[in-house]
């Protein structure tokens, strides 16, 4: 029995590394060597709207349409809130929705709820961006 064991695992890896050898499979990088140095890259813009982008789904938190690399979020606090907080006054912001201050129990509470605090968990920035990989339902005329 370990020995048709062993025998089946061995086919398998033998057979998984043939696969892997053929042309079937591809990298991103194209036929460029791990070693060789990359294309330069383009430097992205944000995006550049009206201030809010389209949600690709229910239920899809909203986009982040502008750079947050100076921005901190620590438990000391929260650079977003500056301008996101109900009582500030910037300008076009869009506040933080309410279901923010309720905790796990549907309980209102004064301030963010700790597992609301960090905006960067569900929130991330937008660029204007080529993807990666073309969007296959899109080829198929989807």
């Amino acid at each position: 029995m370990k020995k048709t064991v062993w025998t089946m695992a061995l086919l398998l890896i033998g057979s998984s590394v043939v696969w892997a050898a053929s042309d079937g499979v591809q990298s991103l990088r194209g036929d460029a060597a791990l070693a060789a140095a990359s294309a330069p890259t383009s430097d992205k813009t944000w995006y550049d709207g009206d201030g809010k982008i389209v949600r690709q789904y229910a239920q899809q938190p909203p986009l982040i349409p502008h750079a947050i690399e100076d921005f901190s979020i620590d438990r000391d606090g929260n650079a977003c809130l500056s301008c996101h907080n109900w009582n500030s006054e910037m300008p076009g912001a869009t506040k933080v929705a309410v279901s923010h201050f309720l905790n796990r129990k549907n309980q209102a509470l004064a301030n963010i709820s700790p597992r609301r605090y960090f905006c960067t968990q569900c929130h991330v920035p937008q660029k204007n961006a080529p993807p990666l990989i073309a969007n296959i339902f899109k080829s198929l005329g989807d």
